[in-house]
């Protein structure tokens, strides 16, 4: 039985993905880096492996693979999300400093 590469794959590229995000702290953008090279070296070695799918270690890989890759591509969104926000934000202060400046006498 081959191991689902693929969505290793995905789950490397979402690694490298946030280890590039300026919206990710410098220690977890490190850390993801560190990671997904570590998860692309063992991509390449399970490329040519062959596996017993009845194996208890072959089913705990898989089915952590797929949980991981599902709570990563969770925590894109939502970090995607927060990113959206704090633009919005941004967004808001500018507008109320627009309104501000047309408004009356402001009351400190």
């Amino acid at each position: 039985m081959l191991f689902d590469t693929q969505t290793l794959t995905q789950l490397i590229e979402r690694c490298f993905d946030l280890s590039m995000s300026g919206a990710v702290p410098s220690m977890a953008r490190a850390e993801y880096l560190a990671q997904g090279k570590r998860l692309r070296e063992q991509l390449m070695r399970l490329l040519g492996a062959r596996f017993d799918a009845g194996s208890a270690e072959f089913q705990r890989a898989g089915t952590a693979l797929t949980e991981t890759n599902e709570a990563l591509a969770r925590s894109a969104q939502d970090l995607e999300s927060a990113t959206q926000c704090v633009k919005r934000l941004g967004e808001l202060v500018g507008y109320l400093d627009k309104a501000l400046a047309v408004a009356g006498k402001v009351i400190s």
